[in-house]
C-alpha cells in the first residue's frame, strides 16, 4: 500500500504525493512556459511501445477526482485530446515549473481504456533536479545524488 504525503504549496491547497512502488510504468512532465495557451502532452517512446496504437478513452486519478479524457494513440506522437488535456490542467491550476508524474494503472498494447495515476508536485520540484531529471521509470529513476 502506497503511503501517501500532504504538502501546502503557496497556493493554499493541500496537495498529495506517493512514492512509486507499484512497479508500474511511469513518467513525469516538467511544464514549461508556452507562448501560446495551448496544452498538450506528448508520451515518452518508453511509456508509447506499451499503450494502444489506437484512439481510445483514458482516465486520470487525481486528488481524489477523475477526469475522463482521449488517449490518441494512433498518430507518431502519442498524446491526449487537447481540450480533455487542457481541462485537467486548468482545473488543477498547472503552471509553468510543476511537475505532473504519471502513472500507467490500467492498459496495455491491446487495451481498449488507459489509465493513469496522476501527481501534481507544485512549487515543490526543485530547480537542481530538474536538471539532472531523466527519469521515466523504475529502471531510470530520477537521481539525486
Amino acid at each position: 500500500m502506497q503511503q501517501k504525503q500532504s504538502s501546502k504549496s503557496g497556493d493554499g491547497v493541500i496537495h498529495e504525493f506517493w512514492a512509486l512502488s507499484s512497479g508500474k510504468p511511469y513518467f513525469y512532465v516538467v511544464i514549461a512556459k508556452s507562448k501560446t495557451k495551448r496544452f498538450q502532452l506528448n508520451f515518452p517512446p518508453e511509456l508509447s511501445d506499451k499503450l494502444p496504437n489506437a484512439t481510445v478513452p483514458a482516465q486520470i486519478f487525481c486528488r481524489d477526482k477523475v477526469w475522463d479524457l482521449v488517449y490518441i494513440g494512433d498518430q507518431v506522437t502519442k498524446k491526449f485530446g487537447l481540450e480533455s488535456w487542457g481541462k485537467f490542467m486548468s482545473e488543477n491550476n498547472v503552471t509553468a515549473g510543476d511537475a505532473c508524474v504519471f502513472e500507467l494503472i490500467e492498459g496495455d498494447t491491446k487495451s481498449s481504456v488507459v489509465k493513469f495515476k496522476v501527481q501534481i508536485l507544485k512549487d515543490m520540484f526543485p530547480d537542481e533536479l530538474k536538471k539532472k531529471a531523466v527519469g521515466s521509470s523504475l529502471d531510470k529513476p530520477i537521481n539525486v545524488d
